[in-house]
């Protein structure tokens, strides 16, 4: 067959289009099959034809469990929003519970980790100084975070429930933000790791990037010798007069 053949879904016997072909480990998939598939499956490549139909199976069952799931407990967050029935001890992420869009509907015994990943970008402030572009001594930084819940389950189509608590980056500046997202993250934890209830907010699978310390946002203050009383800004941008910063509770350099 040449290069530019039609070629047919191994799933449901239709032509597949110039662009609209996924290729599997022993045939081929068209989108429209592969639409039906859980968001979470990333081993589509590694899949044989009759792995894609069991699958295929199981997510039209998963209409069924989508249409008997009752909510007794939810936590929004930016991009999606988690599910939880408690009469049947089930969970799903989705941006809508339907049958159109027919979530995964997965048990909480299921559940093996849940965690929060912090990423930091570091960028230095600098200043302009006879046309040139200069840095403060000691330099100073400013911080942007990003907020990922990882979530991994044992299924048989998928291991991981990945996704950003955040829409885009949140400025050091912006306290408030941040600690709501913490918040956020942290009550997802407690509700799928009941163990992990017990911890305190910004502690329990919060995994901080860059050596950060749960619930401070790992913020390291770079400025000169203060004297006691006198205000100073740490690098998170909090100014303060205290010992530590009000904000991510670093210690004033001395």
């Amino acid at each position: 067959m040449g290069l530019f053949d039609k070629k047919i879904c191994d799933i449901c016997g239709e032509k597949i289009g110039l662009l609209g072909n996924r290729k599997l480990d022993d045939g081929n998939l068209c989108k429209n099959c592969a639409r039906k598939l859980s968001p979470w499956f990333e081993e589509r490549r590694n899949s044989t034809v009759e792995d894609i139909k069991r699958q295929l199976e199981y997510r039209e069952k998963n209409k069924k469990a989508v249409m008997d799931f009752c909510i007794t407990r939810q936590i929004n967050t930016r991009n999606y929003t988690v599910f939880i029935d408690d009469h049947k001890n089930n969970f799903t992420v989705a941006r809508k519970l339907d049958i159109s869009e027919n979530p995964d509907i997965v048990p909480l015994s299921a559940v093996v980790q849940c965690r929060v990943e912090v990423d930091r970008q570091q960028n230095e402030e600098t200043y302009t100084k006879d046309g040139k572009t200069v840095s403060y001594q000691p330099p100073v930084y400013h911080y942007e975070f990003d907020y990922t819940m990882r979530i991994r389950v044992n299924t048989p189509w998928f291991d991981d429930m990945d996704f950003r608590l955040n829409t885009f980056s949140i400025s050091s500046e912006r306290r408030a933000e941040l600690m709501e997202v913490e918040q956020t993250g942290y009550q997802i934890i407690a509700a799928l790791t009941p163990n992990a209830a017990g911890m305190q907010p910004g502690m329990a699978g919060m995994n901080m990037n860059e050596g950060m310390q749960p619930g401070m946002t790992g913020m390291n203050m770079n400025v000169g010798r203060q004297s006691e009383g006198s205000s100073w800004k740490c690098q998170c941008g909090a100014e303060n007069t205290g010992r530590f910063c009000e904000y991510c509770g670093m210690q004033r350099p001395f």
